[in-house]
């Protein structure tokens, strides 16, 4: 049985290899069946945003190591600069160890420009008198014996700063301590009379502003004092021996924030003398001018802005456009007049004056101008439970020979033109609330507040 099954197998295979082979006539072949598609827009699209995928990534790639390799260099060339300065502050005898009108005072300069390997970089050298906790601080600092003053060393900071390529700046900073030889004990750090300054940093609700640039002067002192150094965390910049003498400013500035000085010359006294600044986010009032009724837009119509607190007094406005934007205000309370001579006068405010304004916000109001008249009565209607503008009431202004009643705006305003100078009856009243009287006495451009 075994032998015919191999029989058959042989056979089988014996007659596949008879078969004869298709014929194809000379000089032709066997045609085969392809399939083809061409390229899509599609897929050009995909392959182009996977190639620009690729060329983004190895740029950003590029781009980093550039930066790591010039920050390195330029990181250990400010390191250099640093040390340097370190070094030769270290080689200097204890007395002369000071700034060129800082507290100590001595030959280094505070702030220098310097190149290094072509970078540019600025070194500033910070040098002041240190309280040391171990004798006790403040008024529990005993010694040295006699001194009004708790300084038991200096303290030094050395900080050198580079811009780097794509526009930031960056620093290294070193610090140390310089004691008094042992053989010294500690040094009365006044040669004549002196006492403790603070300047304290505050923002517009007197919270402490760090890293704030205040800078100290005093001409009349010797030597003359011009130092400059940031606030701590705690809004503070002290000076543990400034001579005492009068004649003292201080100023205090930040990116982004006002600036503040002290109004008047101050005096040092022995005992210790303090100072506040205040600075804080700045901000802007836009104020667009329109007229009174219809709203059209008018332009070239300066107007005046005046802060209540801190001296501002501008003419701005009357460039072309009815809009005004003012920047960099300091926080405060400003109202807006306009000048006769510019024929208008203002007959609402929205918002109204006068305008509180916060420390970092940004706030628009609309003058209303009306034609300008000799005697003119702006009245504003509130709520006197909430404070609240009130649109929609009736201002009923009487004199005799005069009857005219008018509603309140979307600013809860009226204004009346055209008036002769004298004592007028206002009743005010609006749905809701208690009727008031009251008798303004007009004259020239004058207002009226109502409460309901």
């Amino acid at each position: 049985m075994h032998l015919r099954r191999t029989h058959n197998f042989l056979e089988k295979i014996c007659s596949c290899s008879r078969r004869r082979a298709p014929q194809v006539s000379e000089g032709t072949y066997p045609l085969r069946s392809f399939r083809s598609r061409g390229v899509t827009l599609i897929d050009t699209v995909v392959g182009v945003a996977l190639m620009l995928v690729v060329f983004v990534g190895i740029s950003g790639v590029f781009r980093l190591s550039v930066d790591v390799v010039t920050n390195n260099k330029a990181r250990a060339g400010a390191i250099a600069l640093a040390d340097q300065r370190m070094e030769y502050l270290r080689s200097l005898s204890y007395a002369a160890v000071g700034t060129v009108g800082g507290v100590p005072s001595g030959t280094l300069a505070q702030s220098e420009s310097l190149s290094l390997n072509g970078v540019k970089y600025t070194r500033r050298t910070i040098v002041v008198y240190a309280d040391d906790p171990k004798d006790g601080t403040g008024g529990s600092d005993n010694f040295p014996s006699g001194s009004p003053v708790t300084a038991d060393y200096k303290a030094a900071k050395v900080d050198v700063a580079w811009t780097t390529r794509y526009g930031g700046t960056r620093h290294v900073d070193l610090v140390t301590r310089i004691s008094p030889a042992t053989s010294q004990g500690e040094i009365n750090p006044c040669s004549g009379s002196c006492g403790p300054l603070v300047i304290n940093v505050v923002n517009s609700v007197n919270q402490p502003v760090a890293g704030a640039s205040v800078t100290i002067t005093n001409a009349s002192a010797s030597p003359a004092i011009n130092f400059s150094t940031f606030s701590a965390a705690n809004g503070t910049v002290t000076l543990l021996a400034a001579p005492a003498v009068s004649g003292y400013s201080a100023s205090a500035s930040n990116s982004g924030y006002t600036s503040d000085q002290t109004a008047t010359p101050f005096t040092v006294v022995t005992g210790g003398t303090s100072q506040t600044l205040r600075i804080d986010a700045v901000s802007s009032i836009t104020v667009v001018t329109q007229t009174y009724g219809s709203g059209t837009p008018i332009t070239n119509v300066p107007f005046t802005l005046s802060g209540a607190t801190y001296g501002y007094n501008s003419v701005l406005g009357g460039v072309g456009s009815p809009t005004t934007t003012i920047s960099n205000l300091k926080w405060d309370t400003y109202t807006m007049s306009v000048a006769s001579a510019t024929g208008y006068d203002i007959a609402s405010s929205c918002m109204p004056q006068p305008i509180t304004l916060a420390a970092n916000t940004a706030t628009t109001t609309t003058l209303y101008l009306a034609p300008h008249t000799s005697n003119s009565l702006a009245v504003k209607v509130t709520s006197n439970a909430t404070g609240a503008l009130l649109s929609g009431a009736s201002v009923q202004l009487t004199k005799t020979g005069y009857n005219v009643t008018q509603t309140t705006d979307a600013c809860g305003q009226t204004f009346f033109s055209g008036l002769t100078a004298g004592t007028y009856t206002a009743s005010v009243s609006k749905s809701g609330y208690t009727t008031k009287n009251s008798s303004p006495s007009v004259s020239g451009q004058t207002g009226l507040s109502v409460a309901l």
